[in-house]
Protein backbone atom coordinates (compact mmCIF):
# COMPACT_ATOMS: atom_id res chain seq x y z
CA UNK A 1 0.00 0.00 0.00
CA UNK A 2 2.74 2.40 0.69
CA UNK A 3 2.92 2.64 -1.54
CA UNK A 4 0.51 3.29 -1.73
CA UNK A 5 -1.75 3.35 -3.84
CA UNK A 6 -2.64 -0.31 -5.29
CA UNK A 7 -0.81 -2.94 -4.43
CA UNK A 8 -2.67 -5.94 -4.73
CA UNK A 9 -1.66 -8.61 -1.73
CA UNK A 10 -1.63 -11.77 -1.63
CA UNK A 11 -0.14 -13.60 1.16
CA UNK A 12 1.05 -17.74 0.85
CA UNK A 13 1.56 -19.17 4.38
CA UNK A 14 4.39 -21.68 4.20
CA UNK A 15 4.29 -24.53 7.31
CA UNK A 16 7.77 -25.34 6.57
CA UNK A 17 9.88 -25.23 10.07
CA UNK A 18 14.05 -25.44 10.12
CA UNK A 19 14.95 -26.54 13.52
CA UNK A 20 18.45 -25.08 14.96
CA UNK A 21 19.29 -26.72 18.24
CA UNK A 22 15.78 -27.83 20.43
CA UNK A 23 14.46 -24.38 18.61
CA UNK A 24 12.11 -24.87 15.40
CA UNK A 25 11.42 -21.81 13.84
CA UNK A 26 8.83 -21.32 10.92
CA UNK A 27 9.42 -19.78 7.38
CA UNK A 28 7.07 -17.56 5.98
CA UNK A 29 6.44 -16.57 2.34
CA UNK A 30 4.64 -13.33 1.39
CA UNK A 31 3.78 -12.79 -2.60
CA UNK A 32 2.48 -9.67 -3.75
CA UNK A 33 1.66 -7.82 -7.25
CA UNK A 34 2.66 -4.55 -8.07
CA UNK A 35 -0.74 -3.44 -9.26
CA UNK A 36 -1.02 -2.83 -13.41
CA UNK A 37 -3.87 -0.99 -13.12
CA UNK A 38 -3.29 2.73 -13.94
CA UNK A 39 -6.16 4.78 -12.72
CA UNK A 40 -5.97 6.27 -9.52
CA UNK A 41 -8.26 9.39 -8.01
CA UNK A 42 -6.14 11.48 -5.68
CA UNK A 43 -7.63 13.88 -3.12
CA UNK A 44 -5.59 16.99 -1.89
CA UNK A 45 -6.71 18.11 1.74
CA UNK A 46 -4.66 21.34 1.92
CA UNK A 47 -4.91 23.59 5.65
CA UNK A 48 -5.98 26.54 5.07
CA UNK A 49 -5.95 28.31 8.47
CA UNK A 50 -4.04 31.51 9.23
CA UNK A 51 -0.44 30.35 9.36
CA UNK A 52 -0.29 28.64 6.13
CA UNK A 53 0.20 30.72 3.38
CA UNK A 54 3.86 30.59 2.72
CA UNK A 55 3.59 26.49 2.36
CA UNK A 56 0.26 26.82 -0.10
CA UNK A 57 2.70 28.57 -2.08
CA UNK A 58 5.83 25.94 -1.38
CA UNK A 59 3.04 23.10 -2.26
CA UNK A 60 2.01 24.88 -5.89
CA UNK A 61 5.52 25.74 -6.88
CA UNK A 62 6.59 22.16 -6.15
CA UNK A 63 3.81 20.68 -7.88
CA UNK A 64 5.75 19.90 -11.35
CA UNK A 65 7.20 17.15 -9.59
CA UNK A 66 4.73 15.33 -8.44
CA UNK A 67 3.36 15.94 -12.29
CA UNK A 68 6.10 14.70 -13.53
CA UNK A 69 5.74 11.06 -12.21
CA UNK A 70 2.39 10.86 -13.59
CA UNK A 71 3.11 12.23 -17.24
CA UNK A 72 6.12 9.88 -17.25
CA UNK A 73 4.07 6.79 -16.54
CA UNK A 74 0.79 7.32 -18.31
CA UNK A 75 -1.40 7.31 -15.23
CA UNK A 76 -4.89 7.73 -15.94
CA UNK A 77 -5.55 10.32 -12.71
CA UNK A 78 -8.56 12.31 -11.29
CA UNK A 79 -7.09 15.42 -9.37
CA UNK A 80 -9.17 16.90 -6.68
CA UNK A 81 -8.54 19.32 -3.47
CA UNK A 82 -10.16 20.29 -0.25
CA UNK A 83 -9.60 22.37 2.70
CA UNK A 84 -8.97 21.28 6.12
CA UNK A 85 -12.13 23.37 7.28
CA UNK A 86 -15.18 21.38 8.15
CA UNK A 87 -18.07 23.97 8.85
CA UNK A 88 -21.03 21.75 9.60
CA UNK A 89 -23.75 24.88 8.80
CA UNK A 90 -22.05 25.38 5.22
CA UNK A 91 -23.35 24.81 1.83
CA UNK A 92 -21.07 23.45 -0.03
CA UNK A 93 -19.69 21.35 3.26
CA UNK A 94 -17.65 18.59 1.60
CA UNK A 95 -17.54 20.02 -2.18
CA UNK A 96 -14.04 19.88 -4.15
CA UNK A 97 -12.74 23.30 -4.97
CA UNK A 98 -12.89 24.50 -8.60
CA UNK A 99 -15.18 24.15 -11.36
CA UNK A 100 -14.87 21.64 -12.85
CA UNK A 101 -14.43 19.99 -9.34
CA UNK A 102 -11.98 17.83 -10.02
CA UNK A 103 -8.90 17.85 -12.91
CA UNK A 104 -7.57 15.04 -15.46
CA UNK A 105 -4.98 14.39 -17.95
CA UNK A 106 -7.29 16.44 -20.34
CA UNK A 107 -6.56 19.46 -18.37
CA UNK A 108 -3.65 21.71 -18.06
CA UNK A 109 -3.50 20.44 -14.77
CA UNK A 110 -0.34 21.41 -13.04
CA UNK A 111 -1.14 25.28 -13.89
CA UNK A 112 -4.58 24.35 -12.67
CA UNK A 113 -3.89 22.79 -9.67
CA UNK A 114 -1.23 25.60 -8.92
CA UNK A 115 -4.25 27.77 -8.31
CA UNK A 116 -6.23 25.77 -6.62
CA UNK A 117 -3.47 24.94 -3.73
CA UNK A 118 -3.88 28.65 -2.97
CA UNK A 119 -6.85 28.10 -0.83
CA UNK A 120 -6.29 31.52 1.16
CA UNK A 121 -5.73 31.26 5.09
CA UNK A 122 -9.03 32.50 6.61
CA UNK A 123 -10.17 28.59 7.01
CA UNK A 124 -10.85 27.09 10.86
CA UNK A 125 -8.12 26.93 13.39
CA UNK A 126 -9.03 23.53 14.17
CA UNK A 127 -7.80 21.62 11.01
CA UNK A 128 -9.99 18.78 10.54
CA UNK A 129 -8.45 17.05 7.31
CA UNK A 130 -9.12 13.57 8.26
CA UNK A 131 -12.82 13.86 8.43
CA UNK A 132 -12.60 16.78 5.29
CA UNK A 133 -11.50 13.53 3.64
CA UNK A 134 -13.79 11.26 4.74
CA UNK A 135 -16.72 13.91 3.81
CA UNK A 136 -15.10 14.34 0.22
CA UNK A 137 -15.32 10.48 -0.11
CA UNK A 138 -18.30 9.47 1.54
CA UNK A 139 -21.20 8.38 -1.02
CA UNK A 140 -23.19 10.79 0.13
CA UNK A 141 -21.08 13.45 -2.54
CA UNK A 142 -19.92 11.02 -4.69
CA UNK A 143 -23.52 9.43 -6.06
CA UNK A 144 -24.93 10.33 -8.80
CA UNK A 145 -25.89 13.69 -9.47
CA UNK A 146 -23.69 14.80 -6.31
CA UNK A 147 -21.79 17.82 -5.83
CA UNK A 148 -18.80 14.93 -6.34
CA UNK A 149 -20.27 12.87 -9.02
CA UNK A 150 -17.37 11.05 -10.44
CA UNK A 151 -14.45 11.32 -8.35
CA UNK A 152 -14.48 8.09 -6.87
CA UNK A 153 -13.81 5.40 -9.50
CA UNK A 154 -14.66 2.13 -9.05
CA UNK A 155 -11.62 0.15 -10.19
CA UNK A 156 -9.10 3.29 -9.45
CA UNK A 157 -6.62 3.39 -6.84
CA UNK A 158 -7.22 6.36 -4.21
CA UNK A 159 -4.24 8.26 -2.91
CA UNK A 160 -5.28 10.91 -0.69
CA UNK A 161 -2.64 13.67 0.53
CA UNK A 162 -2.68 15.80 4.02
CA UNK A 163 -0.51 19.03 3.84
CA UNK A 164 -1.27 21.15 7.40
CA UNK A 165 1.13 22.48 9.88
CA UNK A 166 -1.46 21.57 12.70
CA UNK A 167 -2.61 18.22 13.92
CA UNK A 168 -5.94 16.83 12.67
CA UNK A 169 -8.73 17.51 15.18
CA UNK A 170 -11.47 15.09 13.84
CA UNK A 171 -14.01 15.67 16.75
CA UNK A 172 -17.25 14.98 14.39
CA UNK A 173 -19.05 18.65 16.31
CA UNK A 174 -17.83 17.23 19.87
CA UNK A 175 -15.79 20.15 20.57
CA UNK A 176 -17.92 22.58 18.48
CA UNK A 177 -17.94 26.18 20.40
CA UNK A 178 -14.84 25.88 21.81
CA UNK A 179 -11.08 27.20 21.86
CA UNK A 180 -8.62 25.78 18.68
CA UNK A 181 -6.66 24.51 21.90
CA UNK A 182 -9.33 22.01 23.05
CA UNK A 183 -7.80 20.17 19.83
CA UNK A 184 -5.08 18.94 22.42
CA UNK A 185 -6.42 19.13 25.72
CA UNK A 186 -9.70 16.96 25.01
CA UNK A 187 -8.30 14.12 22.39
CA UNK A 188 -10.63 12.02 24.32
CA UNK A 189 -12.95 13.34 22.48
CA UNK A 190 -11.62 12.87 18.58
CA UNK A 191 -12.69 10.29 16.51
CA UNK A 192 -9.84 7.31 17.16
CA UNK A 193 -7.58 7.60 14.23
CA UNK A 194 -8.22 3.69 13.62
CA UNK A 195 -11.92 4.63 13.10
CA UNK A 196 -10.81 6.60 10.64
CA UNK A 197 -8.29 4.90 8.92
CA UNK A 198 -11.30 2.06 8.16
CA UNK A 199 -13.55 5.08 6.89
CA UNK A 200 -10.99 5.63 4.24
CA UNK A 201 -10.82 1.93 3.58
CA UNK A 202 -15.03 1.85 3.41
CA UNK A 203 -14.53 3.80 0.45
CA UNK A 204 -13.23 0.67 -1.47
CA UNK A 205 -15.46 -1.50 0.18
CA UNK A 206 -12.58 -2.84 2.75
CA UNK A 207 -10.02 -3.07 -0.11
CA UNK A 208 -7.00 -1.95 1.53
CA UNK A 209 -4.98 -2.98 -0.76
CA UNK A 210 -6.84 0.15 -3.21
CA UNK A 211 -6.39 3.43 -0.73
CA UNK A 212 -3.20 4.95 0.46
CA UNK A 213 -2.54 8.48 2.11
CA UNK A 214 0.25 10.47 2.10
CA UNK A 215 1.19 13.29 4.62
CA UNK A 216 3.30 16.80 4.56
CA UNK A 217 3.45 17.59 7.94
CA UNK A 218 5.08 18.37 11.70
CA UNK A 219 7.46 15.87 12.39
CA UNK A 220 9.80 15.01 15.33
CA UNK A 221 12.71 16.21 13.07
CA UNK A 222 11.18 19.36 11.98
CA UNK A 223 12.58 23.16 11.97
CA UNK A 224 10.42 25.85 11.83
CA UNK A 225 8.41 27.32 14.51
CA UNK A 226 5.20 27.56 12.86
CA UNK A 227 4.35 24.04 12.80
CA UNK A 228 2.96 21.33 15.39
CA UNK A 229 3.68 17.76 15.24
CA UNK A 230 1.20 16.14 13.34
CA UNK A 231 0.70 12.87 15.51
CA UNK A 232 -2.89 11.75 14.42
CA UNK A 233 -1.56 12.25 10.71
CA UNK A 234 1.27 10.37 11.32
CA UNK A 235 -0.30 7.82 12.96
CA UNK A 236 -2.62 7.37 10.22
CA UNK A 237 -0.28 7.93 7.37
CA UNK A 238 2.04 4.88 9.18
CA UNK A 239 -0.87 2.70 10.05
CA UNK A 240 -1.42 2.41 6.13
CA UNK A 241 1.87 2.30 4.79
CA UNK A 242 2.07 6.12 3.58
CA UNK A 243 4.97 8.62 2.72
CA UNK A 244 6.03 11.54 5.23
CA UNK A 245 7.05 14.55 4.29
CA UNK A 246 8.66 17.90 6.34
CA UNK A 247 6.60 20.67 5.98
CA UNK A 248 8.87 23.07 7.34
CA UNK A 249 11.40 21.56 4.04
CA UNK A 250 11.54 24.74 2.23
CA UNK A 251 11.75 22.91 -1.58
CA UNK A 252 9.38 20.19 -1.72
CA UNK A 253 10.04 18.82 -5.20
CA UNK A 254 11.67 15.45 -3.42
CA UNK A 255 8.85 14.68 -1.15
CA UNK A 256 6.44 15.57 -4.40
CA UNK A 257 8.04 13.45 -6.44
CA UNK A 258 8.42 10.70 -4.39
CA UNK A 259 4.13 11.03 -3.37
CA UNK A 260 4.03 11.35 -7.59
CA UNK A 261 5.44 7.90 -7.94
CA UNK A 262 2.84 6.28 -5.41
CA UNK A 263 0.38 7.95 -7.53
CA UNK A 264 0.99 5.94 -10.65
CA UNK A 265 -0.11 3.02 -8.68
CA UNK A 266 3.45 2.00 -7.72
CA UNK A 267 3.94 1.00 -4.21
CA UNK A 268 7.51 1.31 -2.58
CA UNK A 269 6.30 -0.08 0.77
CA UNK A 270 4.68 -3.40 1.33
CA UNK A 271 4.08 -4.49 5.05
CA UNK A 272 4.32 -8.72 6.09
CA UNK A 273 1.94 -10.83 6.75
CA UNK A 274 4.78 -11.98 9.95
CA UNK A 275 7.52 -10.16 11.79
CA UNK A 276 10.70 -11.50 10.25
CA UNK A 277 13.90 -12.05 11.94
CA UNK A 278 16.52 -9.46 10.35
CA UNK A 279 18.67 -11.29 8.26
CA UNK A 280 16.73 -13.82 7.04
CA UNK A 281 14.47 -12.07 4.61
CA UNK A 282 14.95 -13.45 0.62
CA UNK A 283 13.48 -10.82 -1.72
CA UNK A 284 13.08 -11.24 -5.53
CA UNK A 285 10.52 -9.00 -7.93
CA UNK A 286 9.62 -11.36 -11.19
CA UNK A 287 11.83 -14.26 -9.31
CA UNK A 288 15.01 -11.74 -9.47
CA UNK A 289 16.89 -11.35 -6.47
CA UNK A 290 16.61 -8.05 -5.26
CA UNK A 291 19.73 -7.15 -2.24
CA UNK A 292 19.08 -4.86 0.97
CA UNK A 293 20.25 -1.37 0.32
CA UNK A 294 18.94 1.44 1.40
CA UNK A 295 19.77 3.34 -1.84
CA UNK A 296 18.85 1.01 -4.48
CA UNK A 297 17.53 -2.11 -3.07
CA UNK A 298 15.31 -2.79 0.24
CA UNK A 299 14.89 -1.81 3.98
CA UNK A 300 12.89 -3.63 6.45
CA UNK A 301 11.05 -2.04 9.72
CA UNK A 302 11.22 -5.36 12.23
CA UNK A 303 8.77 -2.96 14.01
CA UNK A 304 6.25 -2.42 12.17
CA UNK A 305 6.67 -5.49 9.47
CA UNK A 306 7.09 -2.78 6.30
CA UNK A 307 9.43 -3.83 3.40
CA UNK A 308 10.20 -0.84 1.44
CA UNK A 309 11.81 -0.72 -1.61
CA UNK A 310 14.41 2.43 -2.71
CA UNK A 311 15.36 3.76 -5.77
CA UNK A 312 16.42 1.38 -8.90
CA UNK A 313 14.66 -1.60 -6.56
CA UNK A 314 10.98 -0.41 -6.47
CA UNK A 315 9.20 -3.24 -8.25
CA UNK A 316 7.96 -2.21 -11.49
CA UNK A 317 3.91 -1.91 -12.23
CA UNK A 318 2.38 -5.28 -12.89
CA UNK A 319 5.61 -7.37 -11.76
CA UNK A 320 5.81 -9.94 -8.29
CA UNK A 321 7.21 -9.43 -4.95
CA UNK A 322 8.40 -12.45 -3.48
CA UNK A 323 9.59 -12.32 0.32
CA UNK A 324 10.60 -15.64 1.84
CA UNK A 325 11.83 -15.15 5.69
CA UNK A 326 12.16 -16.75 9.15
CA UNK A 327 9.04 -15.58 11.45
CA UNK A 328 10.41 -13.66 14.72
CA UNK A 329 7.64 -15.67 17.10
CA UNK A 330 8.35 -12.85 19.93
CA UNK A 331 6.69 -10.36 17.76
CA UNK A 332 2.46 -11.16 17.28
CA UNK A 333 1.32 -7.34 16.17
CA UNK A 334 3.25 -5.17 14.19
CA UNK A 335 3.49 -1.39 15.81
CA UNK A 336 1.53 1.31 14.51
CA UNK A 337 4.21 4.06 15.43
CA UNK A 338 3.70 7.61 15.42
CA UNK A 339 7.42 8.15 14.65
CA UNK A 340 8.62 10.28 12.02
CA UNK A 341 10.03 9.20 8.88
Amino acid sequence: MRRIVGTLAVLVPLAACQSEGQIQYQTNIDDFAQAPNNEVDILWVVDNSGSMAEEQQTLADGFVSFADQLDESGTVFQLGVTTTTVDYSADDLGVLIGDPPYLTNDDDYVAEFAQRAIVGVDGSDMEKGLESATMVLSPLLTAPGAANEGFVRPEAQLLVIFVSDEDDCFDGGALMGQEASTCNSRTQDLTPVQDLVQQLYDVKDGDKDLVSIGSIIGTQSSACDTQHLGKRYLQATHTMGGLVGDICQSDWSGVLGDLGLNATGIHTKFQLSQAAQVGTLDVTVDETKVTEDPANGWTYDADTWWLEFHGDGVPPRGSTISVKYTVDPGKLEPATSTATQ
